[in-house]
């Protein structure tokens, strides 16, 4: 199945299955030969992420997700936003419930991997040296991902967008196992080089208390719920990327700031903090 981005539009609310027939049935003349009119001719640029321990339902979002990007097609000039195209995460779309990070709480979510989706994808453009219009980085550093390149997304928050600023079409193809997740680009070559640096880190910052408002509790409850004690840091990774003449196309900077891994006080409706506070999503 191919997907034109050019001429997506948002249809949060079908699942896989529906959102597969809606293509064939609307685009299927017009993309069966959008890939060869657009010029994809070869791999331009591959990258895997591991899972690592992950729940069997966190392993299915990402396949879920890996599924409704996997034969997008980019026209030159044209923008992919990955909330669009993969649409709400939703338990009528087929998601489960996986883990989301709220503050320094890692809380249940319906829809939980989405940001190991994003991270991959936001790392083969990186390497294909795509201008990144949208990336914002997890609060809590995470390990598996390279530092300074992770990428977190949410529906109706964060993004993740770039656009083909290619002279062809660029088509994504997906591939999983329960293991690893590997976004996959083809299109035609313009010998880009891209040279990336990351920077130190800088601006440590050690664990205190934070305070939320949980909606959800018992009326006048408080729980203190620990955190890991990891040290917040800021760093930075610089993007060149340069044409097959050795011209610089832009230089880039991304920055994050991770926060400290610090235990949170969460307060039942009632109760009112005595800091700055977050209030966390009302699930019923």
């Amino acid at each position: 199945m191919v997907k034109l981005v050019f001429c997506l539009t948002r249809l949060p609310h079908l699942s896989r299955e529906e959102f597969q027939r809606y293509w064939r049935e609307r685009h299927g003349p017009l993309v069966r030969e959008s890939a060869k009119a657009l010029g994809i001719r070869q791999k331009l640029v591959s990258y895997t992420t591991q899972m690592g321990a992950s729940s069997s339902n966190r392993i299915h979002n990402v396949h879920l997700m890996a599924d409704f990007i996997d034969g997008t097609v980019i026209a030159p000039g044209h923008v992919f936003s990955f909330n669009d195209v993969v649409g709400e995460r939703t338990a009528e779309r087929g998601f489960l419930e996986g883990q989301e990070i709220i503050g320094s709480l890692v809380l249940p979510s319906i829809g939980g991997g989405v940001c190991q989706t994003a991270t991959t994808l936001f790392n083969d453009v990186f390497e294909l040296g795509l201008p990144i219009l949208q990336r914002t980085n997890h609060n809590l550093y995470l390990s598996h991902y390279p530092i300074g390149r992770d990428a977190t997304v949410s529906w109706g928050g964060p993004d993740f967008r770039f656009r083909n600023d290619m002279k062809h079409g660029l088509l994504i193809k997906s591939s999983y196992t329960d293991s690893t997740l590997t976004f996959t680009f083809y299109g035609l070559s313009e010998h880009r080089r891209v040279v990336a640096q990351t920077g130190p880190q800088t601006n440590w910052t050690g664990p205190s208390m934070n305070y939320a408002v949980d909606p959800n509790a018992p009326r006048g409850s408080v729980k203190v719920v620990s955190g890991t004690g990891e040290r917040g840091f800021d760093v930075t990774v610089d993007r060149t990327v340069y044409d097959a003449r050795g011209k610089v196309l832009r230089r880039d900077v991304f920055r994050s700031h991770y926060i400290p891994d610090s235990p949170t006080t969460v307060y039942g409706p009632g109760e009112r903090p005595p800091g700055p506070y977050i209030v966390l999503p009302k699930t019923v």
